[in-house]
């Protein structure tokens, strides 16, 4: 049970207690977000970035192909830089290395395994994610949020009726600055072209509220 403030000053010199609500929802995420790299490393700066620059425009094609908005998806780095070795004698040069990303939101879970499959057999990309996300406008926040006064209820009440008081009128009701909802997510590895099974599963929504209630005499 959260820790709860009992105190004789707030409202006039009325006593009241003051509990944290807790809730969590789980239910079907609505749409994940997969992170696909792009890399080559060459002698020079240039060949690199070319390497790369051909085989993303493969990649937007795949997107296109695959139906993927351009509106969900977009281009999170291009990175170029040189590569060292650290051997007895000293540093070595490898190369430079040229890294291009891409964010793609997407909903369907069979098209996230054959896009990780695709992307991977034609492309040699890396992949990270899917991170999974409910939507801020899914019902089932609303829901976290009302079984979080409810809980605020429940404790309020519990702590009256241990110190002989009955539970009276609701005062304030606030809703901490730092809730946050919690998302889970995932990792994938370059592999072959077999369509890779995805399952969303369910994940948590969590709320929390500090509510204040009177203390009437028992």
């Amino acid at each position: 049970m959260a820790n709860a403030a009992i105190n004789s000053d707030v409202v006039g010199g009325t006593a009241t207690v003051t509990v944290m609500g807790h809730a969590v929802v789980r239910a079907e995420p609505d749409e994940a977000v997969l992170w696909i790299s792009l890399t080559a490393l060459q002698d020079a700066p240039g060949p690199a970035l070319s390497d790369v620059s051909a085989r993303s425009d493969g990649l937007i094609a795949l997107l296109n192909e695959f139906g993927v908005d351009q509106a969900d998806r977009s281009t999170t780095g291009i990175t170029v830089h040189e590569e060292f070795d650290h051997t007895d004698s000293g540093r070595r040069s490898l190369g430079h290395r040229a890294i291009s990303r891409v964010s793609v939101r997407l909903t369907d879970p069979e098209l996230i395994g054959r896009l990780v499959a695709q992307a991977t057999e034609d492309f040699a990309a890396r992949i990270d994610g899917p991170r999974w996300l409910i939507s801020p406008t899914n019902p089932v926040r609303l829901e976290a949020a009302r079984q979080a006064a409810v809980d605020s209820q429940r404790k309020a009440q519990a702590y009256a009726e241990g110190v002989g008081a009955k539970l009276g009128r609701l005062i304030r009701l606030v809703e901490p600055d730092d809730h946050v909802a919690i998302r889970a997510a995932g990792g994938l590895k370059p592999m072959a072209a077999e369509p890779m099974p995805i399952e969303p599963g369910e994940h948590g929504v969590t709320a929390a509220v500090h509510a204040t209630f009177a203390l009437d005499p028992g």
